[in-house]
Order: structure tokens, then sequence, then C-alpha cells
């Protein structure tokens, strides 16, 4: 879909916090951060992939260059949306579902499509960490080959280290990082969620959901909560024997999206197979 087609919703702004309180930068420091920024806004993909472990970390001393870095990208996006009329340079979409849904393919063939005319896409997935260890497989981006060696589009795994909500605790941030890289249009794939897990709805412009058909109950589905927050309910993997139940899904959700009120005047939530 393309972003022209609907009004953004209102985002969760990022604030870098004041940095008045940091000790003087040290030389090594300096020239890092000098090194990050200006990679980063040249479209260097190894200045931004260093650039989000940076905001990642949990290191004090590194947190607070972070924050510093932070800074310097906002003040380099507002003067760049104020020469485009104070529009936002970018368009972020949220792509959201249960464990399964084909999340990955989704975007994998849609980034494909984007790339294809011209956008540079920055693809943010979040996948599950150990509740044991923390760690995390990271295996959303073996489901995306082909765009992971494309050159218009950048792929950052990250776990959601207990994060509720289907996102990182730093999913804002580097949002604002691959913008400010020049990356046009960001799309977030969130960890597998249930029915209340959507804080990514308020980092993004547009917040697709998606479901499969033959996937239970679906009255579940269907209750308020995640589906309450959808702009585009996506019904995937309708093909072959799925089609019938694809069907009834999307005329069940159709149903359900008009007893619910309204999140823009502008826009009315739409279910595709």
């Amino acid at each position: 879909m393309s972003p022209s087609l609907m009004v953004p919703r209102p985002r969760s702004v990022v604030t870098a916090v004041s940095t008045d309180h940091i000790q003087d930068l040290s030389g090594p420091e300096q020239r890092l951060l000098k090194k990050l920024y200006e990679g980063l806004i040249g479209g260097q993909r190894a200045s931004l992939a260093e650039s989000i472990t940076l905001v990642e970390t949990q290191h004090p001393r590194k947190k607070e260059l972070a924050q510093v870095l932070l800074q310097r990208v906002l003040a380099y996006k507002r003067e760049q949306e104020s020469r485009n009329g104070g529009r936002p340079q970018a368009f972020r979409v949220g792509l959201s579902g249960p464990p399964g849904a084909g999340k990955s393919s989704f975007i994998e063939v849609v980034g494909k499509m984007l790339t294809g005319r011209g956008h540079k896409v920055s693809v943010l997935a979040v996948d599950p960490s150990s509740c044991t260890t923390g760690g995390s497989l990271l295996g959303d981006k073996t489901r995306m080959t082909e765009l992971s060696r494309d050159m218009s589009a950048y792929i950052r795994p990250s776990p959601a280290s207990g994060t509720l909500g289907g996102v990182t605790r730093t999913t804002n941030e580097a949002i604002v990082l691959c913008e400010g890289a020049g990356y046009d249009i960001v799309l977030v794939e969130t960890v597998g969620v249930g029915q209340s897990e959507f804080a990514v709805a308020d980092m993004v412009d547009m917040f697709v959901l998606l479901i499969p058909p033959a996937g239970g109950d679906e009255l579940q589905g269907i209750k308020r909560g995640i589906i309450e927050r959808a702009d585009l309910v996506v019904v995937t993997k309708s093909d072959g024997d799925l089609v019938p139940p694809a069907r009834r899904i999307q005329a069940e959700y159709t149903s359900a999206l008009k007893l619910l009120r309204r999140q823009s005047r502008s826009w009315n939530p739409k279910v595709c197979p």
C-alpha cells in the first residue's frame, strides 16, 4: 500500500535527554561520535549498525554517548524536515501478528517491491529471546534472503530481551537512526504477539496486523485489543486448500472492524487476503 494513500497516525516522539550533565568527551569519544554521525547521515550501513549497537548497550558511559549521538541525529532530522515543509522524511510501518503468521516472508516480498520502486527500506526485526540466558537466535533475517542482499535495504534483527509489547526498549531510537541514515521506509516487525501487545502502533504511521487462516478460534482474534489499533489486516497464506478459511476469516474480521470506533476520519481499516 502506498504511504500516500492514508493519513499517518500520531507518532510517539523521541526526544534525546539533556546532555549537559555528561562529562566532557574524551578525544577518542569525540572521534567515535564524529565518525558515527558523519557515516550515518552519509548512508553508510556499517555506521548505522554500530550506532544502533551503541543505542542498545547497557554500559552507563556508552548510554550517555548514545544520547549525544541521538541528539545530533534528531537535530539533523529536524533540519531536513524543515526543508521538506515540515513533512516527515520517512514512512513507518509496524507489522505484527501471532507466531508463524508469515511476517518475515511478507516483509521479504513487500521490501523487494519497494526497493524496486526506488525506495530505501530498513527492517527492524524483533526476535524472541531466552527467558533464562537472554540470548536470541535472530532467525527472522534468514527468511529475508533476497532482501538482505539488496543494497537499498538494511535489516537489523534485535532480541526482545524481556521487553513487553512486541518490541525492544530501543526500537524507537533505532527508527530515528534509520531515518537519519536516509531510509525513507522503515518496517518494524514485532516478535510474535497475542491480543494485547501493540506498543509498536504508537511508533509508526501505519500498523498492519497479519493473521493466518485456520489458526484456531477466530473469536479470540476479533476480541478488542490489538485489532482496535490495526490500520490494515492482512490474511496471509490464502492459497491452495487455505483459500476457503482465508475468505471466511476475511469476512469475519471485516464485520468485526465495523463494530469498532474509527481511529481516523480519513481512513477506514481494511481486511485484505
